[in-house]
């Protein structure tokens, strides 16, 4: 009698257990089906902007129009027609130039910041980066411009590229379904779209959250992580009762599974997951120690395969996430150079200019020399093909730019320029020396009637050291240790931008280097150091 009052009590609470864990799992594939059908509505919105742009690669009509410089209306719509009617949402369509200069125009955004938005377009174009889409914040509003982009290719060359700017209120319908509370983020957590606005007024604080909570309504939130984009499922907290029923359901079906089995078959198990489990230790104690293409075995038993499993894929996205970053750490470094390399000396323009206003009276000839080396500085400078240069050549035009002054100052004005056999293929930033020549003129001139400039390089040990020195005396003890006390840190708080910057610039493409000044006999040493092997 006890026997069958404990079989039908468990004959119910299995009953009860199936029937919770049927509904919780039908919710589940219901809530499951509703994402899917959200990234594939995303998916196939992606797929045909991205075959619509490869349909322009296809037209050489239009690539030729583009390539002139070009693009009417009539002919964009002749090819855009079926395109827009197939998507069923509205965008704007632009054309620019590799240099984002727009060809074809639909959408205007006058701030400065969409500029920038441009110039990182135009850069994963160029290296063809796997992310085709980036979103533009309105800084007005709390709504935003999704765009997405891709090369426009000629014979081979890239000429430009398309833009399909959407805005993400417009996405909403097209995409999202009225059941259920979606949210589509991009990497950077920003809103792509959402059927509940409520969420724009919000900080996204749920990514790192399960529950999430608007108004008085509290939500279970459930993440689908893809490639380059995120789906949050909003779904409406169930009571705490009901949890701890399913919660104990579950860990009663449990219990009486593990007691069904025998001693021998627990046994068999340990030993088979003791196995697996020395077999995922030892292959991720190899990862740890830095060999992150080593993946881990799967041949093994049920739950420790799927673990093996969802660990490659960890290893996988970690090593694309190490790949993206170092993609945007040289995204930073471009921009960082070039804010340095574009801080050239406006009044040695404009002494130059009076020079040579001046000079046209009574010197031809000198004056045509001084205009060609002036313009050859000049085009040196500004040059975005030249990014680096071999010492021996930059020193060219060092000498160039002495020759300017020495023009004007004469023989007040010596020089010499003498480097080693060994250090004339170095590579350094274009006129990094620039800001020390210049500073030795200037302020060599303050105290003395005469300037001579000293500039020589050698190679000790790997290390190479390059100096310029001059005849000045009008630095004091005080001011060149404050000087070497800023190039030791890593922002700039004084007035001494010049020196700091040559040493920032040297420091993107040799990360050692280091810059020291000294006084030497009757004049000041300014010294840059760091290892060629870099």
């Amino acid at each position: 009698m006890v026997f069958s009052i404990k079989l039908i009590i468990v004959i119910v609470l299995l009953f009860a257990t199936v029937t919770i864990i049927v509904n919780f799992v039908n919710n589940n594939l219901n809530k499951n089906h509703s994402i899917e059908l959200v990234n594939e509505s995303f998916s196939n919105l992606m797929e045909s902007i991205s075959a619509q742009i490869s349909s322009h690669n296809s037209d050489n009509d239009y690539l030729q129009a583009i390539q002139n410089n070009y693009v009417s209306r009539r002919l964009v719509s002749s090819t855009d027609y079926t395109f827009s009617r197939m998507i069923n949402v509205r965008y704007n369509y632009d054309i620019y130039d590799m240099n984002a200069n727009p060809i074809y125009q639909e959408s205007y955004h006058l701030l400065p910041q969409y500029k920038i938005y441009l110039n990182i377009i135009r850069d994963r174009v160029r290296k063809d980066s796997p992310v085709k889409f980036i979103l533009y914040p309105s800084f007005k509003t709390n709504t935003a411009t999704l765009i997405f982009y891709g090369g426009l290719y000629k014979d081979g060359e890239l000429i430009g590229f398309d833009m399909y700017s959407i805005e993400i209120t417009d996405l909403d319908y097209a995409l999202l379904p009225n059941t259920g509370d979606y949210v589509i983020t991009d990497r950077f957590d920003g809103i792509i779209s959402t059927n509940n606005n409520k969420l724009l007024e919000k900080s996204l604080n749920f990514k790192y959250a399960e529950n999430y909570t608007i108004g008085a309504q509290k939500y279970t939130v459930t993440e689908v992580k893809k490639d380059f984009y995120s789906i949050y499922y909003l779904e409406k907290k169930i009571s705490l009762s009901l949890s701890y029923l399913i919660v104990f359901s579950l860990l009663l079906a449990i219990a009486l599974v593990v007691v069904a089995f025998t001693n021998n078959i627990v046994t068999k198990i340990a030993r088979e997951n003791t196995r697996s489990f020395e077999s995922i230790i030892a292959d991720t104690n190899r990862v740890s120690k830095g060999h992150l293409d080593h993946r881990i075995n799967e041949d093994l038993e049920d739950d420790f395969k799927s673990l093996a499993i969802n660990i490659n894929e960890m290893l996988e996205k970690l090593n694309y996430e190490i790949t993206l970053n170092k993609e945007l750490s040289e995204t930073n470094i471009i921009f960082e150079k070039r804010k340095l390399d574009a801080q050239f000396n406006p009044h040695f323009l404009y002494n130059s200019l009076e020079t040579i206003r001046y000079s046209m009276q009574y010197d031809i000839k000198g004056t045509e020399k001084y205009i060609l080396d002036l313009t050859a500085i000049l085009r040196y400078s500004i040059s975005n093909d030249i990014n680096y240069s071999s010492l021996e050549k930059d020193l060219t035009y060092t000498e160039k730019f002495l020759n300017l002054y020495k023009y004007r100052f004469a023989d007040k004005l010596t020089y010499s320029i003498r480097t080693s056999e060994e250090t004339r293929d170095v590579s350094i930033p274009k006129l990094a020396l620039h800001p020390l020549v210049s500073n030795s003129i200037k302020y060599g001139f303050t105290n003395s009637l005469s300037v001579n400039i000293d500039i020589t390089s050698e190679l000790i040990n790997g290390v190479c050291f390059i100096r310029v020195r001059d005849n000045g005396v009008n630095i004091t003890d005080e001011v060149i240790n404050e000087i070497n006390q800023i190039c030791k840190q890593k922002k700039n708080p004084s007035n001494h931008i010049g020196v700091h910057n040559v040493l920032r610039r040297f420091m993107i493409l040799y990360p050692d280097s280091r810059l020291n000044v000294w006084r030497e006999d009757e004049g000041t040493v300014f010294e840059i150091s760091f290892n060629k092997s870099w």
